[in-house]
């Protein structure tokens, strides 16, 4: 009988951790000014609802769900996926410290990170964000456990960025 719990819980141990591992999420930071593409070629820039072409700036961070020899498949907005060139992606990143940055997308918009280790989260505007962390990229959630901002440190001092829509005009 005790073979038989002892099964059981390590079953449902490797389950808990099998799960929390699906949810781990990777992320890329933007090293380059670029292009947003359909698929993993530079044949068709991404466009939005305007047909203006979707660009990404230096300090921007995606979640990413797919690497392939040369491009990187990313959510550029939650629910909407695309592709970026690896060249325009950061390898080498500073660790963040607490402070107030300037949003870098938002003129007169600031960041206040506080925190540590894997313990982070930002104001904006007398709103709370969690934050995420990815190795030495920090990303900060709504309600909904979408990105709302993003603060990394390229090597030239910490870069936060806004993902509202009206700032970056994704869609």
């Amino acid at each position: 009988m005790k073979t038989i719990y002892k099964n059981i819980l390590t079953a449902l141990t490797l389950i808990v951790f099998g799960v929390g591992g699906a949810f781990a999420q990777n992320y890329v930071a933007i090293a380059k000014n670029g292009n947003v593409y359909d698929d993993a070629n530079a044949k068709y820039i991404t466009v939005n609802q305007n047909n203006d072409d979707v660009s990404v700036v230096p300090g921007m961070v995606f979640a990413t769900s797919q690497h392939t020899p040369g491009w990187f498949k990313v959510e550029y907005s939650p629910g909407l996926h695309a592709f970026i060139p690896e060249q325009i992606v950061a390898t080498n990143f500073n660790q963040l410290q607490p402070g107030t940055y300037d949003v870098k997308n938002n003129t007169g918009q600031k960041l206040n990170a506080q925190g540590s280790g894997d313990n982070w989260t930002a104001t904006v505007d007398g709103q709370t964000y969690k934050g995420v962390k990815s190795e030495d990229i920090l990303v900060f959630v709504d309600g909904n456990n979408n990105v709302a901002f993003s603060l990394v440190d390229l090597g030239n001092g910490p870069i936060a960025i806004s993902y509202d829509n009206s700032v970056t005009k994704f869609f």
